[in-house]
């Protein structure tokens, strides 16, 4: 073969390695971490893409990389792992090498255990996503530590206990969804500590006591405390000049004058039935043009509900048992002495 064309090839063959590890994007320690990750899971078919021929931040599932600067994994997805069943896992403390994920979603899966601990070296993370698994025990306070965090999720879980007050320490989460768990006990009164809280969905315990008052103070746009064993006042959870979009206190025993409440113009979805609420109905109801849910059944209102406007479209069962509510849509007035 000629020199020339020898070198031709040589050169061919040099550029083409260049083009492979310029796409080749997959840092080495992640890759070991994931595959230790997949291993520890006992190698579902699920992940059957993690393999070494394929770039883990391009072609492996629940896998993305940060290609603009570090070119490190920072996001991990691993729901519906097929993991055998009767056979559950705790969740793999191997997650924890990968030091850049700033983002963990983890389930529907069948792991189970506690929470573990090995995510305090996770300190890039700033979304944790635990739902819909067997995982027990109490929230642990070392979560507290991860002060990056901006959104934690461990709903659907079997998780109980209390909500610990140290997560006041969080002063960047923005969001935070212990739904469909077994906690119970006060809320602490914590809600001073997040400037830029938007979202609490505290739904289906067993929390009980009265809403701690900094909670009137933050400015959600979605709060869900229903089908608890919460009391008292709520009334500052309301507020003309919140963007609230969503209200529900639904089942609960809390006690407060409806008639002195001001709603959000934001408001969309309001659900306080099964409660112990008097008073009247607000006319400025009827003037959150964008209501188009509510419901005030199974409480103490009365007087004469207010026509027009945003009320009109909300059916007659938003009303029903109440003390001695009158007026459109019902077609009497609706007495009743108590429950």
């Amino acid at each position: 073969m000629h020199s020339s064309t020898i070198f031709q090839f040589c050169f061919l063959l040099q550029l083409v390695a260049i083009a492979l590890c310029a796409t080749q994007q997959c840092h080495p320690e992640d890759q070991k971490a994931l595959l230790q990750i997949k291993k520890d899971l006992n190698n579902p078919t699920a992940l059957s893409s993690w393999k070494t021929t394929a770039d883990c931040c391009r072609h492996w599932k629940g896998v993305s990389c940060d290609r603009a600067k570090t070119h490190r994994v920072n996001f991990l997805n691993l729901d519906n792992i097929d993991m055998k069943p009767g056979h559950p896992l705790s969740i793999p403390p191997s997650i924890a090498t990968l030091p850049y994920l700033n983002t963990i979603q983890l389930g529907p899966a069948n792991f189970t255990g506690p929470i573990p601990r090995s995510l305090l070296n996770l300190t890039n993370l700033k979304d944790l996503s635990i739902t819909s698994t067997l995982l027990s025990g109490t929230i642990p306070e070392f979560l507290s530590q991860i002060t990056t965090l901006t959104d934690l999720s461990l709903s659907f879980n079997n998780l109980s206990g209390e909500i610990p007050a140290s997560l006041s320490r969080l002063s960047h989460l923005q969001s935070l969804d212990l739904q469909s768990n077994s906690l119970s006990g006060p809320i602490p009164d914590i809600f001073n500590s997040f400037p830029n809280f938007s979202f609490l969905w505290l739904s289906s315990n067993q929390l009980s006591g009265k809403i701690p008052k900094s909670m009137g103070n933050i400015n959600v746009t979605y709060l869900y405390l229903d089908n608890n064993k919460l009391e008292g006042d709520a009334s500052m959870l309301f507020g003309s000049k919140k963007d609230t979009w969503t209200i529900n206190l639904a089942r609960n025993k809390l006690a407060f004058d409806l008639g002195k409440v001001e709603f959000s113009n934001n408001l969309q979805i309001l659900d306080l039935s099964h409660n112990e609420i008097y008073g009247n109905i607000p006319q400025q109801l009827t003037t959150v043009r964008d209501l188009t849910s509510m419901d005030l059944s199974y409480n103490n209102l009365c007087g004469k509900i207010p026509g027009g406007g945003a009320l009109s479209n909300i059916v007659a069962s938003a009303y029903a048992h109440n003390k001695c509510l009158c007026g459109s849509p019902l077609p009497s007035c609706t007495r009743r002495r108590s429950f």
